[in-house]
């Protein structure tokens, strides 16, 4: 089968949509598939390119700006037909939210296309979002309007999106999967200091500062945090504030090698977020891949408590409290027994549900049932 994923970033580019394209675009190609993938610079004007990592194509188009957090790329249109005449996809994959669908006028329409809905749009406390969103909208409304199918990520999330409500009748989930074989088995012990570990892109909605003020009640554990963005600065500050320079490091963005070196020493992965911005937390999957339990907070529709069950994998606690973070890590990291058990059960749930093997054949049914329709 010939399949066009868009995209709105790809690989190295680091986040949970990129990791995931990687690895459904990889195990696609290992299926026997013919796989292509169309996205954006994430730097402004840059030459269009193409190139080819693990069998798949990509072409990243060229971008003038960012606003909103969104690229801007006029030469989309003249991507996406130059691809579709040489590569003549038999189904689209469209990865939303994505920029790309300003131009949806220039999907071809002989081609049966699926979206994939990794996170709202609407609801997000951004004020350049909030005023733009009206405009997205339309475009929005009229790609799932037109979509064969819509892939939702979590149960939590599709029952509390208001974007999707009018479209339920052709969603269908499927989480989202890693490809484990990408992460080196664990060769490494957990530090003897219990290790708080949080990686992410420093965003509003992540909550790292909550997790900053929970280190101050935890003075047996460090904390790494990892990531780079707009936050970042300010949450330096928060460190230095509270004189915990010597106990929490933030050391930006890291390689993948990095991150696998840490995940093995962590002792608790806590992921702070306080919004639905945090749709489902791949990274989440990486700590588990690692038998790594976990600490997450209850947002209202997100999908990361299906993820994290709470007493069986991890902790799940209020959102926005630093004193109810610090109490689920210490729980956590004074009772090795439990740390255990909620490590392996992470790992079990992770090799049944959220392979990226399990994915792709899921979606491989999807794009057969559609192509036949």
């Amino acid at each position: 089968m010939r399949i066009l994923h868009i995209s709105k970033y790809s690989y190295p580019e680091r986040g949970g949509i990129e990791t995931f394209v990687r690895d459904l675009t990889a195990e696609q190609v290992k299926m026997g598939h013919s796989v292509s993938v169309l996205c954006h610079h994430t730097l402004p004007f840059r030459k269009t390119d193409a190139r080819q990592i693990d069998g798949v194509k990509i072409t990243r188009s060229s971008t003038i700006c960012n606003t909103a957090f969104a690229p801007i790329s006029p030469f989309f249109p003249m991507s996406l037909q130059k691809i579709v005449s040489l590569h003549r996809p038999q189904i689209i994959h469209i990865h939303l939210p994505n920029p790309a669908i300003l131009f949806n006028c220039f999907f071809p329409s002989e081609i049966p296309y699926i979206v994939h809905w990794h996170a709202d749009v609407k609801g997000s406390p951004n004020l350049v979002i909030k005023i733009l969103y009206p405009f997205y909208r339309q475009f929005e409304q009229r790609i799932l309007s037109k979509a064969k199918c819509i892939i939702a990520t979590s149960p939590l999330y599709l029952e509390s999106s208001h974007s999707l409500r009018p479209w339920l009748d052709k969603c269908r989930i499927v989480p989202l999967g890693l490809d484990q074989n990408k992460y080196p088995p664990r060769q490494i012990p957990p530090d003897e200091t219990p290790l708080v570990l949080s990686v992410g892109r420093f965003a509003f909605y992540k909550g790292f500062k909550y997790l900053v003020r929970a280190a101050v009640l935890l003075p047996e554990a460090r904390f790494i945090i990892a990531g780079d963005g707009p936050e970042h600065s300010r949450i330096t500050r928060e460190v230095k504030k509270l004189g915990l320079e010597n106990r929490v490091s933030l050391p930006g963005k890291i390689s993948d090698r990095e991150l696998f070196v840490l995940l093995q020493r962590a002792s608790v992965f806590c992921l702070p977020s306080i919004d639905r911005g945090e749709a489902f937390g791949m990274v989440l999957l990486e700590a588990m891949r690692y038998g790594v339990p976990l600490v997450t907070t209850s947002i209202n529709g997100s999908g990361t408590s299906w993820v994290n069950q709470n007493g069986i994998t991890g902790t799940i606690v209020p959102v926005a409290s630093s004193e109810a973070l610090a109490e689920a890590i210490k729980e956590i990291i004074t009772q090795p027994q439990k740390a255990v058990q909620y490590g392996q059960a992470g790992k079990l749930k992770f090799n049944n549900l959220f392979t990226i093997l399990r994915s792709a054949q899921a979606i491989e049914q999807i794009y057969l049932d559609v192509i036949s329709q």
